[in-house]
């Protein structure tokens, strides 16, 4: 896939309001666990092959590392989540003031190489626990790390939500623009 249609694939997504619920973002979050957990020799298989990692150190500094991301994020989201009341005025006494926290629409997540795993999956909890799609290119230069994602995340996240953009970039180079009219 070409990369502006990964990335229409993930707003049309956005759009449907599907990533919105708070009970869909924990499934999804939820879901993401059980897939590291479910394929944690694989996860460390990749990073030691790609890095030359002993499996202690990929196993502690990646896998354990994103787990308690999810676990904390899980735990907190119902709060972090729910409608923040704030200081009425004069004006606004008979009113229901509050802050309501809205997810901002596309991620786009670019892995490293030298920490291929956490740096493209701890990224994707906050975006997930957003409320937001995801478009996620891995570094080319973990090529086991790439591949494993793009063939396990789509076994269990929302498949319009979160992985387009992992079989569609998995490979590929991409430019980035910054500054006004970019996108």
């Amino acid at each position: 896939l070409e990369f502006d249609e990964v990335v229409q694939r993930a707003r049309a997504a956005f759009s449907s309001g599907k990533t919105r619920p708070l009970q869909f973002r924990i499934q999804q979050l939820e879901a993401l666990r059980r897939m590291i957990k479910e394929h944690e020799k694989d996860i460390v298989g990749a990073l030691t092959a790609d890095l030359h990692k002993n499996e202690w150190n990929a196993y502690y500094e990646e896998v354990v590392y994103v787990l308690e991301e999810i676990e904390y994020v899980i735990k907190k989201l119902p709060e972090w989540a729910a409608d923040e009341p704030v200081e009425k005025t004069p004006q606004t006494q008979q009113d229901e003031c509050y802050i309501h926290s809205e997810p901002l629409g596309v991620v786009l997540i670019i892995g490293t190489w030298n920490y291929p795993f956490t740096v493209t999956i701890q990224p994707m909890v906050g975006a997930i626990a957003a409320g937001n799609a995801v478009v996620t290119k891995p570094s080319e230069l973990s090529e086991n790390m790439a591949n494993l994602l793009a063939t396990i995340i789509p076994q269990y996240l929302d498949r319009v939500r979160c992985s387009p953009g992992l079989w569609g970039l998995r490979n590929s180079s991409l430019k980035v623009s910054v500054g006004p009219g970019a996108e």
